[in-house]
């Protein structure tokens, strides 16, 4: 591809959303395979020894381009390139490593349920992305954004955090290396890399998406969910993506759920809204400012707020206990089905890291080693889960009783949201005054992403806060 044309397609997707591209597929102003071919050439000259945010490419993903560009229209997301956080399951030429040393070589033998919704709705997957290593259950002492594999992701705005888990989904899209990216989240792991790159992520409630065939933390709070720069495109890939799967129980609870949720945001305004805005848990001067600065964007469309802050009871949720135990249970659990030579356990995965903890290992496995430690039994560990879920959704449910949503900066809500298992959405805030990035967050109870979708997509369009990166390289 010529410079000229690596700009042309530069200008003509720089605000464009799904819809849109797909509209310039329409007039053939653009086909898969150049939008395809412009994203590898970004990739290789901002991304490959410099932000790290992609840790392997589809090496068909341009035979797959072609063959879109020869069929038929069909689906919501025909043509559009999507990466997946590599901790998702695929059964192609990529492996699902979780930047893991261990399980370079796993290639599973069916894609995951959440990979086939995408296939099946004409999404091309481009890639798979950087991470915290195990979606941040390797070690208590590395970076966010590290991982053996695929080295360190940087932030494309600066050199601030690049938050984690899902690192290198945030970045990319932040970066424009993709329409949108596919990470998962068990505790803050979409919301606060989405908040710190100036992208929107939603984490679905538990139970609307599958985590079938994805390498988990602990089931308990673990989803797959959307980043993406826009909230149209994210409400558009979450109505693709979510769904009953007979290879998780949990979306049982979604099973008789029939939402396009792309219809929430022909609501234009918010003006009565009950807002609840959580009370900042550091008192930093950033954070008052981005504080007081949200209070006044929500009042000036119309919704009413008030301050709220958790009472003390959210101290005895044991978050760290349940992972602790619920890693071991259900990596054990995954490894059955993802049959990697020579890793059937947690154990293995540790003693296979032993072998060459420089290069495999460089910061230590503590929680890893911690887990295979674990001897809580799997009815204490189930009574743990649900006494976490009843403390943290009681603490979101009494705010609700007098409130439409909660609003929160970043992840500061996490704490309670996850082991509730509620559903939770950030939109770009703004900027420090050294220019890092910062999110507002949505917090409804289970099942309420429409809603979330709603408030979000006001907020977005009165607002318009985001802006792309200024990549030098």
């Amino acid at each position: 591809m010529s410079d000229l044309k690596f700009k042309n397609i530069s200008d003509l997707i720089s605000n464009a959303n799904i819809k849109d591209i797909q509209s310039l597929y329409d007039s053939k102003k653009l086909t898969c395979e150049e939008l395809v071919i412009y994203y590898l050439k970004k990739i290789e000259k901002y991304d490959i020894n410099k932000l790290n945010s992609i840790i392997e490419l589809n090496p068909d993903v341009i035979k797959i381009a072609r063959e879109k560009d020869k069929g038929t229209r069909s689906g919501k997301l025909y043509g559009i390139p999507i990466t997946l956080k590599a901790n998702i399951g695929t059964s192609d030429k990529m492996h699902t490593t979780a930047g893991s040393c261990a399980l370079k070589d796993s290639i599973l033998d069916e894609d995951s349920f959440i990979v086939k919704k995408l296939r099946s709705e004409g999404a091309i997957i481009l890639g798979k992305t950087n991470l915290s290593e195990f979606a941040n259950y390797m070690t208590t002492k590395s970076s966010n954004g590290y991982s053996a594999l695929g080295g360190q992701t940087q932030n494309p705005y600066g050199k601030f955090d690049v938050g984690g888990s899902s690192s290198g989904s945030a970045s990319s899209v932040a970066s424009g290396f993709s329409v949108a990216s596919i990470g998962t989240e068990t505790a803050g792991s979409i919301i606060y890399p989405s908040s710190q790159n100036s992208v929107v992520g939603i984490k679905p409630s538990i139970g609307l998406v599958s985590r079938d065939r994805i390498v988990p933390i602990a089931e308990s709070q673990d989803t797959a969910g959307v980043i993406s720069k826009n909230v149209d495109d994210a409400a558009l890939i979450l109505s693709s993506i979510y769904g009953y799967d007979t290879n998780d129980k949990d979306t049982i609870a979604s099973k008789n759920l029939d939402e396009d949720y792309i219809r929430y945001l022909n609501e234009k305004s918010i003006k009565g809204m009950k807002i609840a805005i959580l009370k900042p848990l550091a008192v930093r001067n950033s954070d008052l400012v981005f504080f007081d600065s949200i209070q006044k964007d929500l009042k000036n469309m119309g919704a009413k707020t008030h301050i709220v802050s958790f009472s003390d009871e959210i101290s005895n949720v044991k978050m760290s206990e349940s992972l602790e135990a619920g890693f071991k249970f259900d990596m054990d659990k995954y490894l059955k089905i993802a049959k990697i030579n020579g890793v059937s356990s947690l154990k293995d995965i540790v003693n296979i890291n032993k072998d060459n903890l420089e290069n495999r290992a460089p910061y230590g496995q503590d929680l890893l080693e911690k887990s295979l430690a674990n001897k809580m039994s799997l009815d204490e560990y189930k009574n743990l889960v649900e006494s976490n879920k009843k403390i943290a959704s009681k603490e979101i449910d009494n705010i609700l009783k007098n409130a439409d949503i909660i609003v929160s900066l970043s992840n500061q809500a996490a704490m309670a949201y996850a082991p509730a298992g509620y559903p939770a959405l950030t939109v770009p805030a703004g900027y420090k005054s050294n220019e890092e990035p910062i999110g507002i967050t949505f917090v409804g109870s289970k099942f309420e992403e429409g809603k979330l979708l709603k408030i979000a997509n006001v907020y977005e369009n009165n607002t318009k806060y985001r802006k792309d990166p200024n990549l030098k390289y």
